[in-house]
């Protein structure tokens, strides 16, 4: 920066996805180390590893997600998507309050946006992600609609959501 040239700014979420990328570095050699959880660690924001301007907008998964498939391109190390998807599933275990798993779909959703544009550098077994996802909803719906009355309402726009976006259909509400 000592070379009298202006420097050009980076975007903010530009600082987002490098920060996010260093706590992704962090991640994998922990994974890497046998913490088969690492993941979900930055997946969700927890202490040190969340990504935002602030708490009160959230942590930011687009940022990490774009900072593992950043760090995938330049490591060519598979098991920073085994980690990614280790993560994913355990996330879909976890999932068992309404806030997680709406937290769940926005990974999932924005991972699949990722993946149909071509802007991925590698992709998922999606079809596997979902087959564990519907199974997880069967056993948990009720429960997710007892913790929030507009479950129903927020869960149907997502399952829309899925099948017109990505062809993927979301497990529907149990037969009681």
């Amino acid at each position: 920066m000592n070379s009298g040239i202006p420097y050009m700014s980076e975007t903010r979420y530009d600082e987002l996805v490098r920060e996010a990328k260093f706590g992704v570095k962090l991640i994998h050699k922990e994974y890497c180390s046998g913490k088969e959880i690492a993941y979900v660690i930055i997946l969700t924001g927890l202490g040190d590893y969340f990504v935002g301007i602030s708490p009160e907008e959230g942590h930011n998964n687009q940022a990490v997600i774009d900072a593992i498939h950043q760090y995938y391109a330049e490591t060519k190390d598979a098991r920073v998507i085994e980690g990614y998807q280790v993560g994913i599933y355990e996330l879909i275990e976890a999932s068992g309050h309404m806030k997680m798993f709406s937290n769940l779909l926005r990974i999932l959703f924005y991972e699949l946006y990722k993946e149909h544009r071509g802007e991925a550098s590698f992709t998922l077994d999606m079809e596997e992600i979902f087959r564990q996802l519907n199974s997880m909803i069967l056993e948990r719906y009720h429960n997710f609609e007892k913790e929030n009355p507009f479950f129903d309402t927020w869960f149907s726009r997502q399952q829309t959501f899925a099948m017109e976006h990505y062809g993927l259909i979301l497990q529907g509400k149990p037969e009681s």
